[in-house]
This record gives C-alpha cells, structure tokens and sequence, in this order.
C-alpha cells in the first residue's frame, strides 16, 4: 500500500518557470499582434475611410421603382377609339416624412404636419382625422395608399401648392398608373370585351388580342456613385400595340340603336344582328339585346333588380354574369329554319342534281315514312307547281324535302360541312360554339327532310352569315375575323390580318343563280318588308320551331345582301321569341333589318339603282315564269303575309283571340309552323337529342 502511494505521487508534474515562461511569450506575441490590427484600422480609418465609405454605398442601391407601361388601343376601322388607356395617379403618404422633427429653441417640433393634412383635406375629398389617425398608427411607414386613380386635373393644385416656396407641405407624392376606359360605354361590347386587375383580357378583342396589347414594364433605378453623387438610370416602358378592328362604329352604333327600339316597341327574349363584308369576312357590326356597360363590366341592374341581385348566391350571380357577358352571335346555338334552304338548293345546284327552272309540285305535305303522318308545308293547301326558284321565294318545304331526298345524305352532308356547319367558324374572338348538326350515317330520311328546311340542327349566326357571303360573292369561304392589323405606339403597322380565304363553296354560275333567288325573294316573295326603295336586295326569311318543350315558341330571322349585282353587305338579324301571342311572324325580323339597311347603306357607300339596273333580276325572272304554271292557291300562300306591314299586324290584335289563330296558321309567314304531326313530331325530336348526346360524348374524348 506504501508502495502504491509513492508511485502515484510521482505522477504529478509542476508548472514549472520555463512553462510559464512559454505562455508570456505567446501571451505577448498576440498582444502584439492585437495592437498592431488595431493601429492599422485607425490609420485606414483616417487617411482611407471616405474612399472606402465611397466604394461601399456606390454598391448600394438607393431606390427602384416601376414604370408602368401604356396598355395599347383598340381602334374602329376609321380609327375611332373604343378602348383606350389614360395616365391616372395613387396618392400615396409618406408618414415618417411627414412626422420630420425639428428642434426650435431646444423644443422638438413637427412642422409638417399641419399644413399636410391641412393640405389634403383641402385639394381632396379626404376626412382630417382619419388621414391623422394614419400618421398615429403608422409613424416610421413610408408608403401608405390613401387615394386611388386621381386623373391629372384632380391632383394639379395640390401640386402647385406642394411646390410653392415656402412650402411645408411633404411626405405626399403620386404614383403613376394607368386605367382602361371605354369611351362609348356599351357600344360594341360584345366584340371588344374588358380587363381585370394586371391588364387581364376578359372577352372580345381584349382576350384574344391581349398580348399584343400588353406592354413590357419599365424600371428607375437610383444609385451613388463614387463621388457620392445620386445618379438615376431608366429603363423606359414598352407600350402595348394598338389593335385595328374590322368594326365600323357608325354602322355599329346605328344596328344597337335600332335593336334598342325594337326591345322597348315590341320586345322579345332577345334580338340580334350581324354586319358583315362577304368579299373578305371582315366584321362590320354585331350586336345582340344584351349590351353591358364596358366601364362597370359586374353591373347587373341594367337586368335585375337591386332585390333580385342581393337574393342571388354567388354562383347565381356568376351565372347572371356571363350571360350578358357572352356573345349571342357566336356563342348561341338555335335551328335556323328557312334561311337554311338556300345552302341546301345551292349544294344541289353545284351537283347537277336539279337545274335552274327544273319543277316540283307541292302538294302541301311529304311521306317520309309509311305509317308515319307527313311532314306538312307552310301551305297546307299546296303552292302547286314550282320552279325550284319559286320554291326558295314561298319557302315551300315539300320540294325542299324533294330536293333533300333526291340529294341524298352523302351529298347533304358533304355541303353542309363545306359551309362550316357544325364545326367553328376560327373568328378571333373567344367562346365560340360550333353548333350541331347530323352526322353522314345519321341523315336518314327523317333528318334529310328537316335538315332540308333548317330544323333538327343548330347552328350560330356568324356560321350562317358566313355561309350567305361565301353563297353571293362567288362561291368563296373567307374566314370571318373583327381585327385586320397590329400597330405599334408610333402608329407603324407591325402586323396585318389579312382576309383568309378557305375554300371555294359553290361554283360562280351557282352563286350567281343563288344571288337572283334570293333578290326575287325580297322583290316577289316572302321578303318584301325587307326591300329599301332604290336599293337592289336579296335574301330570305326564316321561322324556326324551337323544341322547348312549350308550343308557339318561335326565333324568326331574315338573311340577306345587298346589292343584287355586286354584294358589299350581309346582313343577318334574328328575333327570338317575339313578344306576340303569335311568335311565328318573320316580319319582326323583315322589319329591323329594313331600318338598319335603310339607315347604314350611305355610311357602307353603297349607291341607289338605276331604273335599269334594279329591273335587271325581275325581267330575268319573269321570261322564266312565262315558261311556268302558277296555280290558283298561290294567292292563299302563307308566305305573302311576310310581305304585309306592322299595320295589319296590329289589326289582327283588335280582332277575338280564337279568330286570330285560326287565320295566323295560313297569313303569316309561319314556314315551319307545326310542321311535324304528334308522332312524327316525337320521333324527330328522339333523333336530335340522339345527335346532340353523340355530339357531347365526342367532345369528351377530344
């Protein structure tokens, strides 16, 4: 144990003076260094301290900000604008500016405050106290928006009092921005449409268009330089490019004018109008009832009450929303009824299956089916024996229905796809529909003959618009588009939307024959309220059985151009459900587009006939009707009533209700009125709706 002891004792060292020695060394030496470091800062601090504060902040960035860019225009055809964007201002405070002390006479005081508030509420609709309660709450804030979108004449003398000498008015300045007007309000806005927040496209040209409209940011940069100097570099804004559209705004303006006079004379569910230049597609005017004002695009009191509005959900309200916001002219799908029938007899036309002056008789009904009651004409008594011109100009279903069955589907179909029909149109504007028609192996006998005569289909207004150009400029299918070119801010064109011409329809001979049916039409047939005097016009009219499950629900139209030689215009005008007992009257829709083309043909430049000229087509048909029988029931033809004014219209109103329906059966222009008996009715409504859940079914695998 002794042992042990004495061998751990020997273990323990001590710190002896050479070791101590050894620390004081290393102790000293970084002493030494210690003092040295901080000898050489002091003198880098006295002899270099301004040249490297220098360097230091010249790296530092002192301020950025952004210059907005200008949204670019969007112009009419003769360069009236319809949307443009102007220069607004946010007024923004400055709170820790504004709370700037002073010391006066050793007193810490803040000599800017009053006269800013004082300022403020002076040159703006601003409250004292709440600007005050701002500075309260936010003392060291150094960006606080308190007005939004001030245009220039408001914030002037606040300005000038800002920069008057003397003046302790600070910490306010005004942020640029710029804000998206529509100086007509509601014109046109179905086709150019509105933006949201970040200059968004919503609708219209403003959607399809929006790139080009957009610009580029720019930015301003604030730095010192080595001197310590404030320097500011700029990089300007790129401004967005102006879009040139297709629309004429007189013509625009004079079409809304007169469908706001029919709404409130006589009214209906709605009514709408396509303007159109068959030789290159280009959009004239389109409008439909359902305007909304482009500057308050979320307004609905224009169609509900404030009590229907706060009742709305907000998926009600959406609902709302949309439905004024969409455009009825591309977006609505309907049966056209007999403004169809001239693409049918034109297809058979251009395939040699008839030829012009070829007969028919009518004998006021159709068998398509045996054990099947028959598909009725709008005569019932029979028009007799027509040539096939005749039969475009008294709407007569039966021989369409012949037409039809001797075409076949094959041929059916292969027109009715050439002219576009189920299928979109590519016009540049967003929500277009297709529209649905019979697939090749479903045109059966039952589908020829309504087909025949624009029922158990759909299509849009700018499809069949379209298809009437491409029916009486010479057989060509151009692509139907509301904008021709792109410029820059400077005005330069950058990009030019040429006419797009897609395919030749009908042969010349066809169209021009065409072209004589309808002018007949107008001069002789169904058509006479659409006449202008001194002016040569073709077209045709159309009364379409809807399939609503309600009876007597009717969309009446007329389809035409002008002039008989020469076509300038199209013209497309559609009344849906009519505010009359008596829906079934296409004299509703003879009668606004009389006094639209009355009142557009001299902005359009299209002359007055001479004598000569305007007799041209009528002689031309008369040689042919000295070749023809007419019979004695052509007098009774439901179709000349077309032709009787809003007067007699009015008459039938004063006479018992049950007389009046008895007698609108045979004296109105009720083409397709109850064309299909109960059973045959059930079995063609059986085939649409197989053909429209076909149709739903395809677009879900696409």
């Amino acid at each position: 144990m002794i042992r042990g002891k004495r061998n751990k004792a020997k273990k323990i060292k001590k710190f002896t003076h050479q070791m101590q020695a050894k620390t004081l060394l290393v102790f000293g030496v970084v002493l030494l260094l210690l003092l040295a470091l901080v000898v050489r800062l002091t003198y880098l601090r006295n002899e270099d301290g301004e040249r490297y504060s220098k360097k230091v902040l010249s790296q530092q960035t002192y301020s950025s900000s952004v210059i907005p860019y200008r949204r670019g225009d969007i112009i009419d055809r003769n360069g009236s604008v319809l949307a443009t964007s102007i220069k607004v201002y946010n007024l923004i405070l400055d709170p820790k500016t504004i709370l700037e002390t002073k010391t006066v006479d050793g007193a810490k005081t803040t000599p800017y405050r009053e006269p800013t508030l004082q300022a403020l509420t002076t040159y703006f609709d601003v409250n004292y106290d709440e600007v005050n309660q701002i500075l309260t709450d936010k003392p060291t804030n150094q960006y606080t928006v308190l007005l939004k979108q001030l245009e220039y004449s408001e914030i002037k003398d606040f300005e000038e009092a800002m920069a008057a000498k003397g003046s302790k008015i600070q910490g306010v300045w005004f942020e640029e921005e710029y804000k998206r007007i529509y100086p007509n309000n509601t014109a046109a806005s179905d086709i150019i449409g509105f933006t949201s927040a970040g200059n968004v496209g919503n609708w219209g040209i403003e959607q399809t268009y929006n790139s080009y409209l957009n610009g580029t940011n720019g930015r301003e940069y604030g730095y010192f330089d080595n001197e310590l100097n404030l320097e500011r570099t700029v990089k300007p804004a790129v401004d967005g490019d102006t879009v040139v559209s297709t629309i004429d705004l007189n013509i625009q303006t004079i079409v809304e004018k007169h469908i706001d006079k029919f709404m409130k004379d006589i009214g209906a569910k709605n009514a709408a109008v396509i303007i159109m230049d068959p030789n290159n597609g280009e959009i004239l005017a389109m409008a439909s009832d359902k305007q909304y004002d482009l500057n308050d695009p979320f307004d609905l009191t224009k169609y509900y009450t404030k009590k229907e509005i706060k009742a709305m959900t907000e998926e009600e309200r959406l609902n709302a929303l949309y439905d004024i916001w969409k455009n009825f002219a591309i977006a609505q799908n309907y049966e056209p009824g007999s403004t169809f029938k001239p693409f049918v007899m034109a297809a058979a036309l251009e395939e040699d299956i008839v030829e012009d002056g070829d007969h028919y008789y009518c004998d006021g009904k159709q068998t398509i089916v045996e054990g099947i009651k028959p598909i009725r004409c709008v005569n019932r008594s029979g028009h007799g024996d027509l040539t096939i011109e005749e039969a475009i100009m008294k709407s007569c279903n039966d021989v369409m229905m012949q037409v039809a069955a001797k075409m076949g589907r094959k041929t059916l179909w292969k027109y009715q796809t050439n002219y576009g029909f189920g299928r979109k149109t590519g016009i540049d504007l967003p929500g277009e529909e297709k529209g649905q028609t019979f697939a090749e192996e479903q045109l059966n006998a039952f589908e020829l003959a309504t087909t025949s005569f624009g029922q158990g289909l759909t299509v849009t207004m700018v499809q069949m618009a379209s298809a009437m150009c491409a029916t009486v400029n010479g057989g060509y299918y151009y692509t139907p588009h509301v904008v021709n070119k792109i410029q820059n801010a400077e005005g330069a064109t950058v990009e030019t939307k040429d006419a797009v011409l897609s395919k030749q329809v009908i042969s010349t001979k066809t169209s021009d024959l065409l072209r004589r049916y309808l002018y007949n039409t107008v001069e002789e047939g169904t058509a006479k309220v659409a006449g202008v005097e001194g002016y040569s016009i073709g077209g045709k009219t159309g009364t379409a059985e809807k399939h609503t499950g309600e009876e007597g629900v009717y969309l009446v139209s007329f389809l035409g151009y002008a002039p008989y030689d020469n076509p300038q215009v199209v013209i497309y005008t559609i009344v849906d459900e009519v505010n009359d007992e008596n829906q079934a009257q296409s004299s509703y829709a003879l009668k606004l587009s009389h006094d639209i083309m009355d009142e557009i043909f001299p902005f359009l430049g299209i002359l007055k006939d001479s004598t000569d000229d305007a007799k041209t087509a009528s002689d031309d048909k008369s040689k042919k009707d000295d070749a023809s029988t007419q019979t004695a029931d052509d007098t009774t033809d439901t179709e000349e009533d077309a032709a009787q004014t809003e007067e007699e219209s009015t008459k039938k109103e004063d006479t018992s209700s049950e007389s009046s329906n008895e007698d609108s059966d045979e004296e109105n222009d009720t083409e397709n009125y109850n064309f299909l008996d109960d059973s045959a009715d059930e079995q063609i409504k059986k085939e649409i709706e197989s053909n429209q859940n076909q149709d739903t079914d395809e677009e879900g695998v696409e």
